[in-house]
């Protein structure tokens, strides 16, 4: 009988092995194999670092050596990847304390290309000054960093301008803002007409964030990007968008055609991206610039309250000076009271449309004044060219089922990215399903759902039995958003198992425990899990069923609560310690997520010694765990 050991096994079958494991774990297990076969293996594939999957003692214990082994793996890192976890703040700290000043040299990540951080909002100070800025002097291979940001707030803009300020340049920067503004006053804390111009000379590929759209001048202004081949802008101007309160008016800055000719530079981009513009600021941009080389230009919602805009649109559809242009794809959203959607009336020739090169579709939406809560229903009036389906690349938010009825299945997008769905009028069942339908055709890698208004009139299950039509096999991050009075407990329960069903590559998972607990299935992909909590009166013991959710989520590796604010006491002690005791592969915990509540500090050093004490220092065992208070009374533990 033949031998058969591991590594006779061929490449192809252990590089299949290889793909199963973190890079952490990979070279931990196979790292210090005396087999040159798989050594090479090991250094022919990329390697990341997500300090965020690795248990609290590990990484301790890793950091802290200083044998050949470490420096081995150090020098494989590829990619860090970085949350808002006290993990990834060790790592940070033991880097910064590895990077020699006088030398320039980084010693401990020496390969390291690219850096991806999720919540960049938790590395406003710090990050920039003790990690990026010494990497950047220092020659260091860096080519990549991606930030992303939930929404653009004061985090953003202290990082942004900081990237500015030390002429920090890389090949390709990307500024992700995901959900942009909420729709109230009290969010507009950005204020970019201040900013300076920036100075990348090195900067090929760069996506951020304004505030208002004559900052376009500062980016394309001469000298400030001259490499730039591939810009993606988006304006964050509500008042843009939103002009709805007559007490609001708009940000009083706009583009001007005064010398812009001679102060704009747009000769070697390639591909241009705007976003959330008016349509009169485009045509200003459009006819200022000299882009010989443009292979594609896409004009995402652009915006205009005046109705004047059949000239507009002709100077924008009809451009001459573009002689590379292999691409031009744009929505118009034009939100109007409802009484007034007569005026669109005004467009036909003889019930004809008159644009051959433009389609359009109207549709109702409930949005809310700037300066108010309240909410009024307004039409939607979009008008694009060319396949509608290319939306999908670069919209961010996607409302109610109008746009699914001009779409086609399948939606190929090649950039994995967040798409939001919100719901806000009262729609049937079948036109739910198709919408998700769309929206799982686009391969989007996380989607947010909010359903905020309005009864389904029967029960989907009813309906559509089965979800074999519905497949959202690229989907990794999931968000429920389903206001209690919208729908029926049953109806949202059967959303929602539908979706977690269709989704067999899912992993995060955001849901009230209300909908979640009446889920049937063990889902053994899901590892993080953000439980939003009812708020109870009086406080309970247990706020959730441990071994229910146990049973929903057997292999649950990061769990969270939000929602409800529990009370740091004896309770919330006992329960943190039977959540621990009954999910043994459990490495992250936060309790109270993004709560406003702030106990003091005494108390916070009395809970956390009281929960020390229920484990007895076995289960806590200070020197294996890291239990903190991240903010208020937002309670986290590393394991």
């Amino acid at each position: 009988m033949m031998n058969n050991s591991f590594e006779l096994l061929p490449n192809e079958v252990l590089l299949i092995i290889f793909s199963y494991l973190s890079s952490f774990d990979l070279c931990q297990a196979f790292l210090d194999l005396k087999n040159s076969r798989i050594k090479h293996l090991l250094t022919s594939i990329r390697h990341s670092l997500d300090a965020g999957s690795i248990h609290y003692n590990q990484l301790r214990e890793f950091l802290n050596s200083n044998n050949d082994y470490t420096k081995r793996f150090t020098a494989l890192i590829d990619t860090v990847i970085l949350n808002d976890s006290s993990a990834c703040m060790m790592l940070l700290d033991h880097w910064e304390k590895n990077l020699n000043a006088l030398e320039r040299l980084n010693i401990f990540l020496p390969s390291v290309k690219k850096i991806f951080i999720l919540n960049a909002k938790y590395y406003e100070y710090g990050f920039i000054h003790s990690i990026l800025i010494p990497l950047v002097s220092a020659n260091n291979a860096l080519q990549y960093l991606h930030l992303v940001f939930e929404r653009p707030t004061n985090a953003y803009r202290t990082i942004l301008s900081n990237l500015i300020r030390h002429h920090i340049s890389l090949h390709t920067m990307i500024l992700e803002v995901q959900q942009g503004h909420i729709y109230y006053s009290n969010d507009r804390v950005l204020d970019f007409h201040k900013m300076v111009s920036p100075c990348w000379p090195n900067t090929i590929q760069l996506t951020l964030s304004i505030q208002h759209s004559s900052e376009l001048i500062l980016l394309l202004q001469r000298n400030a990007l001259p490499a730039i081949e591939h810009l993606s802008v988006t304006n964050e101007d509500l008042s843009v968008a939103l002009p709805l309160s007559e007490s609001k008016s708009g940000s009083g800055t706009r583009l001007c055609e005064h010398d812009l000719r001679e102060r704009l530079d747009g000769t070697r981009l390639r591909y241009l991206l705007l976003r959330y513009l008016t349509i009169s600021d485009v045509v200003i941009l459009l006819g200022s610039l000299t882009m010989p080389l443009l292979e594609k230009l896409i004009l995402v919602d652009l915006y205009d309250h005046t109705l004047d805009f059949v000239g507009k649109f002709q100077e924008v559809c009809g451009s001459t000076y573009l002689p590379a242009l292999k691409h031009l794809h744009f929505s118009f959203c034009f939100p109007q009271e409802i009484e007034d959607s007569w005026r669109i009336s005004s467009f036909d020739r003889n019930g004809q449309w008159p644009f051959d090169n433009l389609a359009y579709y109207k549709c109702e939406i409930r949005i809310s004044d700037l300066n108010s809560s309240v909410f009024s229903k307004k039409a939607l009036f979009v008008v694009y060219k060319g396949p509608i389906n290319l939306l999908f690349h670069h919209k961010r938010t996607f409302r109610n089922h109008c746009f699914a009825e001009h779409a086609s299945v399948p939606i190929m997008t090649t950039r994995r990215r967040l798409i939001q769905w919100i719901g806000d009028l009262k729609d049937e069942p079948d036109r739910l399903m198709e919408t998700l339908r769309i929206l799982a055709s686009g391969r989007a890698n996380e989607l947010h759902l909010t359903y905020s208004y309005g009864l389904l009139n029967e029960s989907i299950k009813s309906r559509h039995p089965s979800s074999c039509e519905l497949l959202f096999h690229h989907l990794r991050f999931l968000t429920f958003n389903f206001e209690s009075e919208s729908m029926t407990k049953s109806e949202r329960v059967t959303i929602i198992k539908q979706i977690l069903h269709a989704s067999p590559n899912l992993s995060h998972l955001a849901v009230a425990w209300n909908d979640f607990r009446d889920c049937s299935h063990s889902y053994l992909n899901l590892r993080h899990v953000n439980l939003i909590l009812e708020r109870l009166h009086p406080e309970p013991t247990e706020y959730f069923n441990i071994d229910r959710l146990a049973e929903l989520v057997p292999d649950l590796r990061s769990l969270e609560t939000s929602g409800a604010t529990i009370k740091l006491n004896e309770n919330l002690a006992q329960f943190v310690w039977k959540i621990i005791h009954r999910f043994d592969q459990l490495m992250h915990l936060i309790v109270n997520k993004d709560c406003l509540y702030r106990s003091k500090h005494e108390k916070k050093i009395m809970f956390k010694e009281r929960l020390l004490a229920v484990g007895h220092d076995q289960l806590f065992d200070c020197n294996n765990i890291e239990i903190e208070f991240h903010r208020y009374n937002e309670l986290r533990i590393w394991l």
